[in-house]
């Protein structure tokens, strides 16, 4: 048998010189697009927290995603304890300012009221007896007064009978014995005269002593009356009402539950009253103002655009109020733009009335370049 014959070509020459060109032009180009990324991304370190935050504060139009919609939300605790009686309104009513809400039992507090009202006639009355014993004093010192005047009277009758005794007498007209009675007399009426004047002052002292007691008892009365008032608001206080228009949110107590005072009842959400938190980065703050008109758009509603005006800025960044404050003294820091919050005034918007809630994601767009108390319709954004 005949053995098979492998013919082994030689590699071709040409090709080598060729592949050896690419390979230096491949590493020339790589490195060039290194060298370019570098030097762009040193630029870029360097521009952009140079330029960066100036070019952001120049903007007209400044907006944030970090805002939502808020409503001063009142909670309603009880002010007294008791049992609730009775609930008058369901989870997520809308309610009037005045309307009942819930109501306590008022029995222990209505006996209350009873019983300093009863207080208050009682003092009452002591006053009308007061006044009465004054009323009769002023009579007995009159009465007095009028004796005293009868005495002074028998006094002149009998001073003048003494006199006339004693001339009888020096003409021997009289004898001794009716001129020593005639002096009996006249001294026995100046001692009645001294102490019925000394009867009147003991009835004006007593004038006084009532006059004190009558204050007494008014300071009483004010006592009773006080006491009275704040029965009644105790009692008053028995029905929990709404201070507020708006809607109840949850309830915390239902229909048996002992109450104590201040106890959270429940939270009445003033619908009409909506209005936007916006937290901007403190490098979007440098042309914005309170008066300023804004476009809110509510992830909720997409494509409806509401108006409103900047109302006030925060006094202090988020994080001075937070509760643990980050403290910049140590070694690691990292600086970080911090954001204030701006409370916006939403205008009102039939469309919407009664569809937006707290809570609520918006995308807030402060316009610094337009004064809301001018033209602020703005035209819808998309």
């Amino acid at each position: 048998m005949s053995k098979p014959v492998v013919h082994i070509l030689p590699k071709p020459e040409a090709a080598a010189p060729q592949a050896s060109t690419r390979k230096p032009r491949r590493r020339a180009y790589l490195t060039l697009a290194r060298a370019s990324v570098i030097v762009a991304g040193i630029g870029l370190a360097v521009v952009v927290p140079l330029g960066w935050g100036s070019w952001v504060a120049g903007l007209t139009n400044q907006t944030t995603n970090n805002a939502m919609l808020h409503a001063d939300t009142t909670p309603i605790s009880a002010e007294i304890e008791g049992r609730i009686t009775r609930l008058s309104v369901a989870d997520y009513q809308a309610v009037k300012a005045g309307d009942l809400l819930m109501q306590i039992d008022p029995t222990e507090y209505q006996a209350r009221v009873d019983q300093a009202r009863a207080g208050a006639d009682s003092a009452a009355a002591a006053i009308h007896n007061i006044e009465s014993q004054i009323v009769l004093q002023h009579r007995v010192i009159e009465q007095a007064e009028a004796g005293l005047a009868a005495l002074e009277a028998d006094r002149e009758r009998i001073d003048s009978e003494n006199q006339r005794q004693t001339t009888l007498k020096q003409g021997g007209w009289a004898s001794g014995q009716k001129l020593e009675a005639a002096v009996a007399d006249m001294k026995r009426i100046e001692a009645t005269i001294v102490e019925q004047q000394a009867a009147i002052a003991a009835a004006r002292e007593q004038l006084n002593v009532l006059a004190t007691q009558a204050e007494q008892a008014e300071a009483e009365r004010s006592s009773r009356a006080a006491a009275l008032k704040l029965a009644e608001i105790e009692l008053d206080r028995t029905r929990i009402t709404a201070p507020i228009d708006g809607v109840v949110g949850v309830s915390g107590v239902r229909e048996g539950q002992y109450v104590r005072a201040g106890s959270q009842l429940v939270s009445v959400v003033p619908m009409a009253d909506l209005y936007v938190t916006a937290n901007f980065k403190e490098t979007q703050l440098a042309k914005v103002r309170p008066g300023q008109a804004v476009s809110v758009q509510v992830d909720t509603f997409p494509g409806k655009v509401l108006t409103g005006h900047v109302e006030r800025l925060a006094p202090a960044t988020g994080s001075v109020f937070s509760l643990l404050p980050a403290d910049n003294a140590t070694g690691n820091f990292t600086k970080i733009a911090q954001r204030v919050s701006v409370r916006i005034a939403l205008d009102r918007d039939p469309e919407l009335e009664g569809l937006l809630r707290p809570g609520m994601s918006v995308e807030a767009t402060v316009h610094t370049d337009r004064d809301a108390s001018a033209d602020t319709q703005l035209a819808q954004i998309r």
